[in-house]
């Protein structure tokens, strides 16, 4: 799978970013599908509440509004523009799932509830003026691996650069 991150998206990680500090933020990623198994983060929201050190927590009330304002603005076309999944910091620590992590995204994939054929996870962290990130994807049948992420500004400005965290071709090790 490719993820692409539209470049006024990746501003707004790095903005919040910058706010949050050492504090773990989060929030929803939603999209389009540009061709199978090919997808553009256009929507990724940033939650107002919560987040510590080493913690970052949902706040399904947010996210519930968020996603309705997506599918509203997007006019309910569920198979062009979806959810794509969540994402969060780990300022201090690694850029990978923690066992919570993992566990969450899991818990999330099998819930009877759960709609669609995937969520993606992805981690990220401000380093100096760079975002360090990943995303792995989980599916409902249990189905765990990497995601190529691409965040699209970062690759014009760095396409034969393939250090961590700049662009094209990314693949982070899956722990």
């Amino acid at each position: 799978m490719r993820l692409r991150i539209a470049p006024d998206q990746a501003a707004k990680i790095a903005t919040a970013l910058a706010r949050a500090g050492t504090r773990e933020i989060g929030g929803q990623m939603f999209g389009e599908q540009l061709a199978p198994s090919d997808f553009r983060v256009s929507e990724l929201t940033v939650q107002k509440r919560g987040g510590a050190f080493a913690r970052f927590v949902v706040d399904v009330v947010q996210a519930m509004k968020d996603a309705r304002r997506f599918f509203d603005r997007t006019k309910h076309d569920y198979r062009r523009f979806n959810y794509i999944g969540e994402w969060h910091s780990h300022p201090s620590f690694a850029v990978e799932p923690s066992v919570t992590d993992a566990t969450t995204m899991r818990k999330l994939v099998a819930d009877a509830e759960f709609r669609g054929a995937f969520a993606v996870l992805m981690i990220v962290r401000l380093d100096g003026d760079k975002i360090t990130r990943g995303a792995w994807l989980f599916d409902p049948r249990g189905g765990e691996r990497l995601v190529t992420l691409e965040f699209e500004h970062d690759d014009r400005k760095t396409d034969n650069d393939r250090r961590e965290g700049d662009g094209r071709g990314q693949r982070i090790r899956w722990i």
